[in-house]
């Protein structure tokens, strides 16, 4: 690639951040690194500027699919890659669901790293090793929630009540329960510890 890139790093560990801009300046000269430790003040950004923007998934201010929605709202032709610890198998459809082009983990190796970026500023998906060793490994039988059962997981995870919910939805208290019931059938679980475990493992909270 001759022309310039610009790249932009949104998370909240600093050290992290460093070490992945001295990485990629060394082996891509042509490439300016902005880093954002802030969500929030990243979406202040042009982001259409970027030619791509690595994201951290679990940040205090918002998480990382969150800033992706946004930006999105604000700019449909975007490039994201997913940089996190959470090597888990519903993050991994979720963000193959929600069409973003990479996933990697902060433990990735320097040489997996720029690989997937310049295969993400080609136009092509990729996800690291590690990755796709989960996704192989992991069993055919996995639990799918649907995006309003993750948004009123999330809710019911806050603590709000299924009147509440209703209310924030537009939609009847009777429809809120059969949701509540059906989320607790497919993770199997009792009691609401257990939803908010659930919630916060898989970043839905």
């Amino acid at each position: 690639m001759d022309q310039n890139l610009k790249l932009l790093i949104v998370d909240d560990h600093v050290l992290f951040c460093n070490g992945l801009e001295q990485i990629i300046k060394q082996h891509i000269t042509n490439a300016e690194v902005v880093i954002v430790n802030n969500p929030l003040l990243g979406l202040e950004l042009p982001l259409s500027t970027f030619d791509l923007i690595l994201v951290d998934m679990d940040m205090p201010q918002i998480k990382g699919f969150e800033f992706i929605k946004r930006a999105r709202d604000q700019y449909e032709d975007l490039k994201f890659m997913i940089v996190t610890m959470h090597n888990k198998l519903s993050i991994i459809r979720k963000v193959q669901k929600e069409k973003i082009m990479g996933y990697m983990l902060k433990d990735d190796d320097a040489i997996d790293f720029l690989n997937g970026i310049l295969s993400i500023l080609d136009g092509n998906e990729y996800y690291s090793k590690q990755v796709i060793d989960t996704m192989l490994q992991s069993p055919k039988e996995e639990i799918v929630l649907t995006l309003r059962e993750e948004e009123i997981l999330n809710h019911l995870a806050q603590g709000l009540s299924m009147q509440e919910i209703a209310e924030d939805f537009s939609i009847s208290l009777e429809t809120v329960k059969t949701h509540a019931k059906n989320i607790k059938s497919k993770l199997k679980v009792g009691n609401k510890a257990e939803l908010i475990k659930y919630a916060i493992d898989n970043l839905i909270l």
